[in-house]
């Protein structure tokens, strides 16, 4: 559950503000709580689990003075990712303290685990990172940064623009690890040798991946932003050419609603991954609507706009589109977070591995079992006519149970021998006047108790 106590701050909220984005977060929380396709599925202790992905733009660096980010923003990106389980993050910039302020919204219970930067043009000093609800999600120790080979680098020896990041968790039955992506973008022009680096950083990523799931035999789930246009092409098929699964239905992950930029895609044993429901959450729905361009115009940064020189704007249309297209996108993302749900509690088929039809059918009495005291003597469990040969049974070892004394009021009972700074403490006691004060107090409490009678 996030912590709003930030919003009875008056120091960071004046009481219109803090009324304003109250409605807004309980405008949030009821889209999210909407039906599947629209909301994301409401988190259960145990029966399964959500996982996310979210490229937060340019987190929060401002190098292009579309922000800071408010802090009202900062709340709804620490609601939205509450409703996650696990969620990648990317775009995480070198300065880690808006990303722990989003922590601290989330409160105790969560966690997260970030890259070093990547440096480069191409890297922009981005981290990425993965955020979890440490009550449900568990790091199992392994997390790492990958790195190709010398004989499987990409055209003119260049690693990965941005480095890919690998953890392994646990949720219940379900052991996984995660990598996270952000791939080279480059052009969009097919032939061109920076789209055709897009295409080779999703193949070798894939490959890699799908090579270590065979090899470890285990369940690995590749997400991020893939910068893959839409549903066909060489972009998508370099993700499921490596044997990678996508969810049955794909969404677009822009705010724009026409691309498929992020996946979430699975390499998983056999029968390990039960498929519940995706879908990608558009918070434009009910985060800085259309109808909220009065409230936020006096806050948009007048760099990016054409102003009278009273200060309003020469074209309302135009000042409310640069509110919408871009200001809006720098306080949340351009990039709408994408979700998959998946049941991870196995135990009824954990279970039906044990079951044997011949045992059913043999109808065996219940297995006797053989308890050892703490003297070494065995509990009369087995019946005397019964032998060694003749019963097979299992030997635990059990403790005496311990009854405590039972102790009276106002007696006091010695633990132990007196040493000498116990005697030194009860001398303390009565040399200082103390014990003569409980006394009186004892007294006067039995008067008062004996009046009330």
């Amino acid at each position: 559950m996030v912590s709003y106590t930030d919003l009875r701050d008056p120091d960071l909220f004046t009481e219109d503000e803090r009324d304003w984005v109250s409605r807004r977060l309980l405008d949030l929380r009821a889209h999210m709580k909407s039906s599947a396709g629209i909301g994301i599925p409401r988190k259960t202790r145990d029966a399964s689990l959500i996982i996310g992905t979210w490229n937060l733009r340019d987190f929060d660096n401002n190098k292009y003075r579309h922000g800071p980010r408010r802090r009202e923003s900062l709340l709804y990106i620490a609601e939205i990712i509450s409703g996650f389980d696990v969620v990648a993050v990317q775009e995480i910039n070198e300065d880690l303290e808006p990303l722990r302020k989003v922590m601290e919204l989330l409160g105790s219970q969560w966690d997260f685990i970030a890259t070093d930067v990547t440096v480069g043009t191409s890297g922009n000093r981005e981290r990425m990172a993965f955020v979890f609800d440490r009550t449900k999600v568990h790091f199992k120790n392994v997390a790492g940064e990958i790195v190709l080979p010398k004989h499987a680098l990409l055209p003119d020896e260049q690693q990965f623009a941005r480095t890919p990041f690998m953890v392994r968790f646990q949720a219940g039955w379900f052991h996984f690890t995660l990598c996270t992506v952000h791939i080279y973008y480059g052009s969009d022009t097919k032939e061109s040798d920076r789209y055709q680096r897009r295409v080779a950083e999703i193949k070798h990523i894939a490959e890699e991946m799908a090579r270590r799931a065979d090899r470890e035999d285990e369940n690995y789930i590749l997400l991020g932003d893939f910068n893959i246009g839409n549903k066909m092409g060489a972009t998508m098929e370099a993700l499921t050419g490596a044997g990678f699964q996508l969810p049955p239905e794909l969404f677009p992950s822009n705010v724009l609603g026409d691309k498929y930029y992020d996946q979430i895609a699975f390499r998983t044993r056999k029968d390990e991954v039960t498929f519940i429901n995706a879908g990608a959450f558009n918070f434009t729905k009910s985060l800085y609507l259309p109808e909220h361009y009065d409230h936020y115009a006096p806050v948009l940064p007048e760099r990016h706009r054409e102003l009278k020189g009273n200060g309003a704007p020469k074209s309302r249309g135009d000042d409310k589109d640069y509110y919408l297209s871009l200001w809006r996108t720098w306080q949340l993302s351009d990039h709408l977070p994408l979700w998959v749900e998946l049941a991870i509690d196995f135990s009824d088929e954990h279970l039906q591995h044990n079951l044997s039809e011949e045992a059913r059918m043999g109808g065996a009495v219940a297995q006797i079992e053989v308890v050892e005291e703490d003297d070494g003597t065995l509990s009369r469990l087995v019946p005397p006519a019964s032998t060694a040969e003749e019963v097979k049974v299992r030997r635990r070892k059990r403790k005496r149970p311990h009854i405590a004394g039972k102790e009276k009021e106002g007696v006091a009972r010695a633990d132990g021998k007196l040493t000498w700074s116990l005697a030194w403490k009860i001398f303390w006691f009565v040399a200082t006047g103390k014990a003569e004060k409980v006394r009186k107090m004892r007294e006067e409490r039995h008067k008062q108790k004996k009046g009330a009678e």
